[in-house]
């Protein structure tokens, strides 16, 4: 039985080991009254080898009811200058004002879910599972651990631009008084199976 434990957790520590994960580090503090920052990363790339089936975003912050903090995917190529413009955006999701939000592509659209609670430190996360296509299977969101849905927003099937292999760069954003002490981490993983051991 020790045996079976022992391989079990090794081949768990094998699917960890080969993720890849991007930490972004932390933007520093505003130099303009309106005390918006903003910093850019370049996504690893690690899609093109076939292996990675989840793309997991996790972003862990200070809310206030008058703060924003979030995140932009998508693709800097026009031109490639290393940061992310709005047309070259998929999606921006995160925290407004006491709400999550997400904007798809174009920026036109805007879905919103209001959080239980405004103040202190929250986690937001947001996973898309893809086949071996890469096309996007499944989203999902979660605040803290409770997952939930925003409202008007369909995801089956999930749309074109949650697809986690098109995206090149994350811009992350802040914005409002208060100093968010925000963690941003990007996670590409493959699809493993949960395996307990009683």
């Amino acid at each position: 039985m020790k045996r079976i434990t022992v391989f079990s957790l090794a081949g768990l520590a094998a699917l960890a080991a080969l993720a890849a994960t991007l930490d972004v580090p932390r933007l520093p503090a505003p130099s303009f009254a309106d005390r918006e920052v903003s910093g850019d990363a370049a996504l690893p790339g690690v899609w093109t080898n076939g292996g990675f089936r989840v793309f997991r975003l996790e972003m862990t912050f200070t809310a206030t009811p008058s703060n924003n903090v979030q995140a932009a995917f998508g693709r800097d190529d026009s031109p490639a200058d290393g940061a992310l413009a709005a047309e070259e955006t998929d999606l921006i999701i995160g925290w407004d004002c006491g709400e999550w939000f997400l904007r798809p592509r174009g920026l036109a659209e805007r879905y919103a879910f209001p959080a239980s609670v405004s103040n202190g430190t929250r986690t937001l996360s947001a996973s898309v599972r893809v086949n071996a296509s890469g096309a996007p299977q499944s989203a999902e969101f979660r605040d803290g651990g409770a997952a939930f849905a925003f409202p008007g927003l369909t995801l089956s099937p999930v749309p074109d631009w949650l697809t986690p292999g098109a995206w090149t760069r994350l811009r992350v954003t802040v914005r409002g008084a208060g100093i968010p002490e925000e963690n941003v981490r990007a996670v590409f993983a493959p699809d493993g199976a949960r395996i307990i051991i009683r």
